[in-house]
């Protein structure tokens, strides 16, 4: 659980195949500072769409790195 509380009603420009649907909640704690969060959920997109690397194997790169780091994803 975050220390900082989400913001509920802040709109986040999420969509599922951006790699940010498991994310969420990070994006709504950073919607304390919408600068940030919108410039935090244009890198994902943009890491998760482009190259030539399928989303598939991204999204599994970053499950992995988040066991290796004993992280909850």
């Amino acid at each position: 659980m975050s220390r900082i509380p989400p913001k509920a009603n802040v709109p986040v420009p999420l969509d599922e195949h951006s790699g940010s649907a498991n994310m969420s909640r990070l994006f709504h704690v950073m919607a304390h500072r919408p600068d940030i969060m919108h410039h935090a959920v244009e890198l994902l997109k943009a890491a998760m769409r482009g190259g030539t690397v399928e989303p598939k194997l991204k999204e599994l790169l970053a499950i992995r790195v988040s066991q290796v780091n004993h992280c909850h994803y």
